[in-house]
């Protein structure tokens, strides 16, 4: 699995969280969370990936 199938992943899922009606900033924190525990890959290194400080704001 190379980048771009996690971040392919990570949209997939963020997209689906917020047609369901979760705001854009907690859809995309979830769907980290999803994706690195269903692809095994540590947090920090989805964090890297999907880049930001949106955590901090």
């Amino acid at each position: 699995m190379d980048i771009f199938d996690v971040l392919t992943a990570i949209s997939k899922r963020k997209n689906k969280l917020v047609n369901r009606g979760l705001n854009e900033n907690k859809a995309l924190i979830k769907a980290e969370r999803v994706v690195s525990k269903e692809y095994h890959i540590p947090m920090p290194d989805i964090q890297k990936i999907v880049g930001g400080n949106y955590r901090n704001s």
